[in-house]
């Protein structure tokens, strides 16, 4: 019995020698339980681990804008994070595509489907400096500008109100028209080549017209 006990321990420690058994016995801190216990990793600890890692921004804004309905012009293969960089960027800009960046906030972004959500995740997030802007187009206290285009008169959110407008630049082939609602013209002007051009939209005018004078900006 002496011997086959002995046979016994001698397999024992030939199967767990990866884990520290040795001929004289477990000592404190030593031994097969203590072995599994360091040496083996703990069923599920590298998940748990991998899911209490902190996401960054990039990551969260990426998850939020992939389950929204929003897309961003020009995205490409860009991750949604670059993408909301470029436009913090163009906002930053004077104009973007002739309007200035609250309009275009207002009338181009913010009206895609859940647009607001995600534009003011995307701004907090990368660019609270342009929070202001936001705040600004979904209120509607920015100054509109006019591009080609006609546009009828009046006080609505689409029309253009009465008031004095000035085109300025390299204008070519400058084109306006006022007309009546009835579509009479009341007043028009074609400048070939001019730095600047001014007219009066009037209460009572029906339509504005406009080619290749780039954008009407309210005149000061």
């Amino acid at each position: 019995m002496r011997h086959a006990f002995g046979v016994g321990a001698a397999a024992l420690c030939a199967a767990v020698v990866l884990v520290g058994c040795s001929g004289g016995g477990a000592q404190d801190g030593e031994g097969p339980a203590a072995g599994v216990v360091s040496g083996s990793p703990v069923p599920g600890a590298a998940s748990s681990a991998a899911s209490a890692a902190p996401v960054g921004p990039e990551e969260a804004f990426n998850a939020l804008a992939l389950g929204s309905r929003f897309f961003f012009d020009g995205q490409g293969t860009a991750s949604a994070a670059e993408a909301m960089k470029r436009y913090c960027d163009l906002l930053g800009e004077e104009a973007i595509n002739g309007l200035p960046p609250a309009q275009w906030l207002a009338e181009k972004e913010l009206t895609k489907a859940d647009g607001p959500r995600v534009l003011g995740e995307g701004v907090s997030r990368f660019c609270p400096a342009r929070a202001g802007l936001l705040k600004a187009a979904g209120d509607g206290s920015y100054e509109r500008w006019f591009v080609a285009g006609t546009y009828e008169v009046g006080a609505g959110p689409k029309q253009m109100p009465a008031g004095s407008y000035v085109a300025a630049g390299a204008l070519k082939d400058c084109y306006w028209e006022r007309a009546s609602r009835s579509g009479e013209v009341l007043d028009n002007q074609f400048a070939t080549s001019a730095q600047e051009v001014r007219v009066t939209v009037r209460d009572g005018d029906g339509q504005f017209t406009s080619r290749g004078c780039g954008a009407w900006r309210p005149a000061s």
